[in-house]
């Protein structure tokens, strides 16, 4: 009878455990858009390139609309900001094909942190990159397919 509460405590442990790997990242204000679900089913699973020894892993969020890679984060991303104004920052566009790219905004650098929102999508969608540990390029490379997901609105000239 004494194993019933060991096993019990077993559980509660294992399940704290799972909970503590998840980042608290706070919501975007449009998280709830339902471009940000098509874009958070395509996010993929693992981001990195040959200067990585191993791919930053998708891990678990604590809000609607967020994703992270790596532990610790390298990456965060949070979908639903709101759509930036013509800006003077620098723009950035990654390629998908000939005719289709999405378009980014370089918003702010504190020195390895980067942060990007995407420009002429509806909704828009932050992020922010640890560039001693993964490229700006390759982080953005990774998502720009499923941002591409969302409405295009305009782009950068």
């Amino acid at each position: 009878m004494r194993l019933l509460p060991l096993a019990a405590a077993a559980i509660a442990l294992l399940a704290l455990t799972g909970c503590a790997r998840s980042l608290a990242l706070p919501p975007a204000e449009e998280a709830s858009d339902p471009g940000c679900a098509e874009v958070m089913v395509t996010l993929p699973a693992q981001i990195g390139d040959e200067s990585l020894p191993v791919p930053l892993e998708q891990r678990d969020t604590t809000s609607q609309g967020t994703s992270a890679w790596g532990d610790p984060s390298a990456i965060t991303l949070r979908c639903g900001m709101p759509v930036p104004a013509p800006s003077t920052d620098r723009c950035i566009s990654i390629e998908l094909t000939p005719d289709r790219s999405v378009d980014w905004l370089q918003v702010a650098q504190e020195e390895n942190v980067w942060t990007f929102v995407s420009y002429g999508r509806s909704p828009a969608t932050e992020v922010v990159v640890d560039t001693s540990v993964v490229t700006a390029a390759t982080a953005l490379d990774a998502v720009s397919n499923a941002i591409d997901r969302t409405e295009l609105v305009g782009a950068c000239t």
